[in-house]
Formats: C-alpha cells, structure tokens, sequence
C-alpha cells in the first residue's frame, strides 16, 4: 500500500459502478502525475505552509500501477511522468529514477525537472541522451516558498526555453505568484513565452492553478485571443463551474487529463467561493479542521458544491467525454 489511508471501501465501489465507470473510455492518458524513488524524496509530511506537501509525497512506479489498478480497474492507464520537484531534493537523482521507468509499458513520457541554474549545455544533453519528452521546472526552486513573487523566466530562463524549442519538447508549467494566472506579470510572461519559444508544446498546469472561479475567468480574459494557444491540464480542478468555463473556451483537444497523484490519494471534496477553495477531507492532515463532522465525511464523494456528481454533470454537457 502506498499509504495507510489509501484503500478503497464499499462506499467507494459503490459510488464507482453508479457514478463513473458507463462514463470513462478504456484507455486513459495522465498527464500530470509525480513518480519518484521514496529513498530519494522520503514523506514530507511536516510542511506547515503548504498543504499539499503534507499529503503523499513519493510513488514509485510500482504505487502508480497500485493506484491504476485501484482508481480505474479494467482500464489501460497511461502517463506523462513527471518527476519530484519539491525544494531541498536530489533533483539529478530524480531525474534518474525518471530514465529508469522510461521503458515501463505505461509510460508514455517522462519529464526531467530543471533547477535555474543548470547550463543549456548540461540540459540539452540530460534531456537528448536520456529520451525525455521536455521539462518541469518550478517556482519553489528559486523562491523557497511557495506563491512568492517569482516570474516564469526566474525559474526556466531563457537558455534552458531555447533549447527545449530546439527541440520542440514540452513544458509543464506551474505558474507562480499569488495571482496565479491573472496576474498581469504571469499574463505578459506566459505570452512572451509563446512568441519568442514557439516550438515549446507549453501544458499551463492546473489550468494556471485556477481551483476557484474568479482566476480562470479573468485569466482567460487577460489571454484574450490567445488563450488556446496554450495547453492546458486539469489536476487537482475540481470546481465544475471552471471546468464549463475551459470547456466552452478551449479547444478540447488541447485540454488533458490529470490526477496530480500521489498528492490526492486521500478521501474528499471541495467547497469553493468565488475567489478560494476549501479541502475537505476524512483523514487526519494537519490542515483537515473536519469541519463538516464525521456523517458527511463518511458520505464519499457526492453531493454538496465539490461533488464529483456536479462534475460528471459538466462532462456530460460537453458530450460525455471531452478529455
């Protein structure tokens, strides 16, 4: 088991069989999930300014077909591996464990995270050699903090952009600031991006970290024209009104799949106000207040505004399966 807490219950099934499985195609590609050596990353759980952090931190390759098998069985589950990119690792050693999976017959890519401060000749090389699909830098690397006011040419300069462009490789990005996608800086960055390296296949992770309503909406304002330009992935966005918001504006065809595991291998929802999110789970993180009592936390994931029924609602608007 990869952690104590992640198994699957009779509610689970329950809600799976009635809820999902008429739902999801056979084949099902995840393009943002972190695999990683548990030697090398460890379990940090003791992250008090990050919620996230204090979840799952590692999965090896052998966790990642435990939760497949667990969360879709009967399916074929196929990944963009993404590498650990927490601060305070051995990121080469990441990056090794990434060629190590390489030939594993799920995975359709892997990812090499990238510190700022790595030549373009040792990227280039790293990344020709080894057979990755591109890079995944990340804010927290220069900053230390995550949401500091760190710009996107801070954390991948302009030499390591010049060479993914080379070649043609892709880019998953976390964007920074506390604005998130909106953010005026983000906004002129994420277009200088695309006019100066445009070659990069650039995946806008989270959909510019857009979990509440307002961010997506002003962020694919202040994109204007140019908003489906970009690719987009929906880990860890939960919010249905989002959701019908990239829909309707994105070309579906540039919209992925996402689980963002092992970070949510918990039990639990979401409530949202137009501007912040709210977790809501059944296990004990610091971060959990169980705010809502034991009865609705043992009533699975239903109901209520971070429902995976008011989500499911929204796909089938969209034709069922627009991922």
């Amino acid at each position: 088991m990869i952690v104590d807490y992640f198994r699957k219950t009779p509610l689970d099934e329950a809600f799976y069989a009635e809820w999902i499985d008429g739902r999801l195609p056979r084949r099902l590609l995840d393009m943002h999930i972190h695999i990683s050596d548990p030697k090398v990353v460890g379990n940090r759980v003791d992250a008090q300014d990050d919620w996230a952090a204090a979840c799952c931190s590692a999965m090896n390759i052998e966790g990642f077909h435990e939760a497949a098998k667990t969360f879709h069985p009967d399916r074929e589950v196929e990944i963009l591996a993404l590498p650990a990119v927490a601060r305070g690792l051995d990121h080469a050693a990441c990056n090794d464990y990434m060629v190590s999976i390489r030939d594993d017959k799920s995975v359709r890519g892997i990812e090499m995270v990238v510190r700022p401060e790595w030549t373009a000749e040792y990227v280039e090389q790293q990344l020709v050699e080894n057979g990755f699909a591109g890079f995944k830098p990340y804010p927290d690397l220069v900053s230390g903090k995550k949401g500091s006011e760190i710009g996107i040419f801070e954390f991948i300069p302009h030499h390591q952009l010049a060479v993914l462009d080379k070649h043609k490789g892709v880019l998953t990005l976390h964007i920074g600031r506390p604005g998130r996608l909106p953010d005026p800086n983000n906004l002129h960055d994420l277009l200088e991006l695309r006019q100066k390296y445009p070659d990069i296949k650039l995946i806008v992770a989270h959909c510019g970290r857009s979990y509440a309503v307002d961010t997506i909406r002003r962020g694919l304002e202040g994109l204007g024209p140019h908003a489906d330009e970009f690719l987009y992935d929906l880990a860890a966005v939960l919010n249905p009104e989002v959701l019908r918001r990239v829909f309707d504006r994105i070309p579906h065809d540039r919209i992925f799949y996402g689980t963002d595991l092992p970070v949510f291998l918990w039990h639990g929802r979401r409530r949202w106000t137009d501007t912040e999110y709210f977790n809501l789970c059944r296990e004990d993180f610091w971060w959990n207040r169980h705010e809502e009592g034991p009865e609705t936390e043992a009533g699975g994931g239903g109901g209520g505004g971070g429902g995976l029924k008011n989500i499911l609602d929204v796909t089938d608007e969209f034709g069922g399966q627009p991922l």
